[in-house]
């Protein structure tokens, strides 16, 4: 494995194929929230089945934590796609079929002659694509469980979101400085109505004008609109507020896991 896959680095951007056969870019698998990355050996291997389905068995958690999970194989899209189906995984398979990235990770099974799969490795990545943590799971027992990648994300969240401490922040005056949280140029705070932080993102560093719409709510459709834009040694913070009147809907709008009576 090359001596830069080192916490503390940036994780090297790549694109590859996902099970559908599009190219999706490292970027576009993080969309700005904190991402689990695994490189796996393949469908073939009954020790990563296990590992596969742990994934599966957190990934509803990992979801409602705005992480991010995905799965990198030497194994071709079709036969991505088929491994994905059967275990049940909402996160993307990607291929690397040619092996091109696991020669320039360094990251090849080298003593596997037949299959020449990745090492079993693991990274936590933080909102930045910075390394926070790896693992090497080439004995099965050094792949990561649950726990420490509960864990691994805990730690990213606190340091990340000032709103960890919410009310601290709340008091404090509703919003954290534009340096807190995040290590990023441009971090974009959404808030509620009355200014109170609720969480902050990296979404680029181009900068929208105050009062542009920027996306919508995927709970009740409202716009987040800038509200401000704010600059401190050096770091800019965009503060986002939804507009228009609040859902006056009694059921609740977010997306309900646990199964219904």
């Amino acid at each position: 494995m090359r001596d830069d896959l080192a916490p503390g680095n940036r994780f090297p951007s790549f694109s590859l194929p996902d099970h559908t056969g599009a190219e999706v870019p490292l970027a576009e698998l993080a969309q700005g929230h904190p991402l689990i990355l695994c490189f796996v050996r393949g469908w073939w291997c009954p020790k990563e089945q296990v590992r596969l389905r742990t994934l599966v068995g957190m990934q509803e958690e990992i979801q409602r934590e705005y992480g991010r999970i995905a799965v990198v194989t030497v194994d071709s899209p079709y036969t991505n796609g088929a491994l994905r189906a059967g275990l049940g995984a909402a996160f993307p398979f990607l291929s690397d079929e040619g092996r091109r990235l696991a020669q320039e990770l360094d990251a090849i099974e080298v003593p596997d002659t037949k299959h020449r799969p990745f090492l079993p490795l693991t990274f936590v990545l933080d909102s930045t694509g910075r390394i926070r943590r790896s693992w090497c799971g080439f004995w099965f027992w050094g792949n990561p469980t649950p726990e420490e990648l509960r864990l691994a994300l805990r730690e990213i969240t606190r340091d990340e979101q000032p709103s960890y401490d919410a009310q601290a922040v709340w008091e404090a005056g509703g919003s954290a400085a534009p340096s807190a949280g995040i290590d990023a140029p441009v971090v974009w705070i959404r808030e509620d109505g009355d200014g109170r932080e609720i969480q902050r993102g990296v979404h680029g560093d181009e900068l929208p004008e105050v009062g542009a719409e920027v996306s919508r709510s995927t709970l009740d459709g409202r716009p987040w609109v800038v509200e401000s834009i704010e600059r401190e040694d050096g770091r800019v913070a965009v503060h986002l507020r939804k507009a228009g009147p609040p859902s006056s809907d009694p059921l609740p709008q977010h997306h309900i896991t646990a199964p219904l009576p």
